[in-house]
């Protein structure tokens, strides 16, 4: 259970430094505090924050591929981070973490956080996303027998 609680600390504080970052653009680097979160995993915080970063460009294109009707620059900035996130971890990250818990963490953080009902646009987004990234892994899998 500690590591579980672990993740939700670092997946908030790794939210909360990609939202500020996004106002800070080219500015010096963000940081934030970490006292607010005791019993943070910060190790596996940076690792979201870092690879959301690296893998922007790509997240976004698939992100806007799953959202046609609503670009995702236009998104407000709590949902347009929260998807990027989760997407990383569910596409990039090799912690293997079921996709449908890296949903519903994006849901918790978006009910925080977000718009009051932003949390169901995420929540299609992300599933969709799970879903054509789980046809694509079976169809590799049995390519591979």
């Amino acid at each position: 259970m500690k590591q579980n609680r672990n993740r939700r600390l670092a997946r908030v504080y790794a939210f909360q430094t990609l939202y500020a970052a996004e106002f800070h653009k080219g500015e010096e680097p963000v940081s934030i505090p970490t006292d607010d979160f005791p019993a943070l995993d910060l190790e596996f915080a940076k690792a979201i924050i870092a690879g959301t970063e690296a893998q922007l460009a790509a997240i976004d294109d698939l992100l806007q591929s799953h959202s046609p009707k609503r670009k995702i620059a236009h998104l407000g900035a709590v949902e347009r981070n929260v998807l990027r996130m989760a997407t990383w971890e569910m596409l990039f990250s090799n912690d293997g973490v079921d996709p449908r818990i890296i949903i519903n963490e994006a849901i918790q953080l978006t009910k925080e956080y977000g718009a009051d009902n932003s949390y169901k646009f995420v929540n299609a987004v992300l599933d969709s996303l799970r879903k054509t990234n789980s046809k694509a892994q079976n169809a590799s899998e049995a390519g591979d027998k």
